[in-house]
Parts: structure tokens; sequence; C-alpha cells
């Protein structure tokens, strides 16, 4: 059995976000992504594209 260890966010994290909307039906806010999250990659797509890119001067290079 594994235990997920990562960290829970701070209430006062999630007070300065904005909630864009609202899930049915639990009520859960959903919030706005972050400039962090964008850049990082916000779904396995992206996640994945990134991961993709050859380095530069690679013998891949295109």
């Amino acid at each position: 059995m594994s235990r997920d260890t990562t960290p829970i966010a701070s209430p006062s994290a999630a007070a300065n976000r904005t909630v864009v909307a609202v899930a049915w039906p639990t009520g859960r806010p959903i919030y706005a992504y972050t400039v962090d999250e964008l850049a990082e990659g916000v779904d396995l797509y992206t996640r994945w594209l990134k991961a993709a890119t050859p380095t530069v001067g690679g013998t891949d290079a295109r």
C-alpha cells in the first residue's frame, strides 16, 4: 500500500485564487490555473509535449 505524501494547500493559499466555477453536486470551488501551473503543463497532453521536445543540438534536432 502506498500513501500519497503530496502536501495539501493551506486554506490561505486558496483564499487568494479566483473561483471560476463550482463543481456539481459537491459545490467544490474550481480555481483558475496559476501561471506556474500553465507553464508546467496542466494536462497529460501538454506534459507529454514538453517531455517529447528534443534538446537543442541533439541528433534529432528539428
